[in-house]
């Protein structure tokens, strides 16, 4: 491979990756990769790094940090030539079970100097590119109050997230339509995803490829609040689509509707004001990832 540009999120895993950048280039080292290592240093600071980059002509661009890293610097690799390289140093870690790459760094870097290319699909969600996961209503607000967590991360924050919108989060009508369907009703979130985990290993849609040409749609009906703790565990394992009030679909463009503003999150990743009605489309084969 040529020289790759890593850029390193230092605020990611509750700004503990920062104080790793020692380890990430002893790794980059030992595996025979020539790199530059360049920090961010604000919100949307990794999309203008790697934009440079490829207009300087960089053909390998590693996002080192979670998923909200590897989101911000894939948003200036959609649809160039350039390719992705994921260097987990976060504590969201969902689109890597995807993609087969290891969770420990070092493993990581080997996949990395090994060097194959996938071409991959994504989403378009109101002229940003989601990687890997769109989740609207309960999922939203869950990404919502994991944010604003000051000491739990990783799997054990979305945990108690989820156990807290479990019991407060309300019901919503949304109109939801896909490629020659469509559903109407009270539902708790709308999740559509290009790879199979989000909110940190829950398994939201088992058969889901990145690329496969098509998006996995999950539609969440109302249950009483105690009868949801029933349901949140076979969220886990994928089993929660075999309930009668939810709803398994593919299609490759999904529009919603809603009854009121609702949160909604990109790969974790919040948009800025919730939003009533948004569309999500497919981009086939958009994006080249070293996985």
């Amino acid at each position: 491979m040529e020289p790759v540009y890593v850029i390193l999120n230092p605020a990611a895993d509750r700004g503990r990756a920062g104080a790793r950048e020692g380890e990430l280039r002893q790794a980059l080292r030992a595996a025979g990769l020539s790199a530059q290592i360049l920090r961010t240093e604000r919100p949307g600071h990794g999309t203008e790094l790697a934009r440079r980059a490829v207009r300087e002509g960089v053909k390998a661009i590693a996002a080192a940090g979670g998923d909200g890293t590897v989101h911000e610097v894939a948003q200036a690799l959609v649809g160039t030539d350039a390719c992705l390289g994921i260097l987990p140093m976060g504590s969201g870690n969902d689109y890597i079970r995807a993609l087969g790459i290891p969770k420990d760094l070092a493993g990581a870097v080997a996949i990395l100097a090994r060097g194959e290319v996938r071409t991959v699909d994504v989403a378009e969600v109101a002229g940003e590119f989601a990687l890997n996961s769109f989740g609207m209503g309960v999922e939203g607000q869950i990404a919502a109050d994991y944010k604003r967590m000051r000491f739990l991360k990783g799997e054990l924050g979305y945990l108690y997230a989820t156990i807290l919108e479990v019991v407060r989060f309300r019901a919503f009508r949304a109109e939801v339509a896909g490629d020659g369907w469509s559903f109407a009703g009270k539902l708790l979130s709308v999740s559509v995803m290009n790879g199979p985990y989000a909110g940190g290993g829950y398994r939201l849609a088992p058969h889901a490829r990145v690329d496969d040409g098509a998006l996995d749609v999950g539609l969440i009906g109302n249950y009483p609040r105690l009868v949801r703790f029933a349901v949140l565990p076979k969220t886990r394992d994928g089993s929660y689509l075999q309930l009668k009030r939810v709803h398994g679909r593919r299609s490759q463009r999904v529009r919603i509707r809603t009854d009121r503003p609702l949160p909604v999150h990109m790969d974790g990743e919040l948009l800025p004001e919730p939003v009533q009605g948004i569309e999500v489309a497919l981009r086939p084969q958009a994006l080249r990832v070293v996985a």
